[in-house]
């Protein structure tokens, strides 16, 4: 089997593999405790890597840690060594960020049902020099709460809302857009897991306008795109289910769904990141507003009622 499709039939799942990402001019991504605006480091203690509940091994004589293979993005999906990262450990293969006090938010492509759900677990603070896991730092899904997974010619929608097995402990919900629409041209912030690895922050990037080919050949994109906006993030797979903050307000405005083609195949048989020039007609990486996803505001006013009545 060709390598190429060897590489993406194991990162991630099926529905995932439909929604890559790509390098637009320079890869800004850094670690997320080194992103120069304490803001977003602080939001960072928000946000979890979906991982697999297999990849975690307990240990037997310390239960309250939790173990994982240590192999190398380079070798676990035949990255070039010369890639930003490729010795660092990947982990989970989504993303996901605390809306509520036992809620989390990630894509619908993320988790496909509750049996999924339940073999799937929620981890905080995986960073570069992440070697164990404790027990507060791991959790399970006790069910969807609500999820759609919609891409047909006039609607996208792609979200899953998970209610967690245990209110989250010393980590705060992030804040949201209350209401209205983020304005063309606004700069924003990225907080994810690329490929699975230890939790990364990419800037310099910004609401992008539709491209004229959209505008002008295609109505339902029009239509689409009430739902999403389109930015020049540099993100991968892994990243969906990422928070994209507004720079400016750091409220999120959304979560990253969808994007171009992350890898291309080299002569040497190793991956390399796709990276293109950043111009708007390039611009494929799509943000479902964080408004878009359905009764929202109602499922977080319940997770804070059952908070306190705990």
């Amino acid at each position: 089997m060709h390598r190429k499709l060897v590489l993406l039939l194991l990162l991630l799942t099926t529905q995932s593999m439909a929604h890559r990402k790509v390098i637009y001019g320079v890869d800004n991504r850094v670690e997320a405790e080194q992103f120069p605006d304490h803001r977003f480091v602080e939001a960072s203690e928000s946000v979890a890597s979906v991982v697999w509940s297999n990849k975690l091994i307990q240990d037997p004589l310390m239960p309250q840690i939790y173990n994982f293979k240590k192999v190398s993005l380079q070798f676990t999906y035949n990255i070039c060594r010369e890639e930003k990262f490729s010795q660092q450990v990947p982990l989970g293969n989504c993303t996901a960020f605390l809306v509520a006090p036992d809620l989390v938010l990630t894509a619908g492509h993320c988790i496909s049902d509750q049996s999924q759900c339940e073999q799937s677990k929620f981890v905080f603070d995986h960073k570069e020099d992440t070697i164990e896991l404790d027990q507060s730092q791991v959790y399970s899904c006790k069910k969807i709460i609500e999820r759609k997974l919609i891409n047909d010619p006039f609607k996208v929608k792609d979200f899953a809302l998970i209610q967690l097995d245990r209110t989250v402990s010393n980590r705060s919900p992030l804040s949201l857009r209350p209401t209205g629409k983020v304005e063309k041209n606004t700069p924003l912030v990225v907080i994810g897991h690329p490929l699975g690895l230890p939790m990364k922050t990419t800037d310099d990037a910004i609401v992008s306008k539709l491209s004229a080919r959209t505008m002008f050949t295609s109505l339902t994109g029009i239509f689409k795109f009430k739902n999403y906006f389109i930015t020049n993030t540099d993100t991968y797979g892994g990243n969906s289910g990422s928070p994209v903050f507004n720079e400016q307000t750091g409220l999120v405005e959304g979560m990253l769904i969808q994007g171009a083609n992350d890898f291309y195949e080299t002569k040497d048989g190793c991956m390399r990141s796709n990276i293109i020039k950043d111009s708007r007609k390039n611009r494929d990486e799509k943000v479902l507003r964080i408004l878009s996803v359905d009764n929202l505001s109602n499922h977080i006013r319940d997770s804070y009622h059952r908070a306190l009545s705990e």
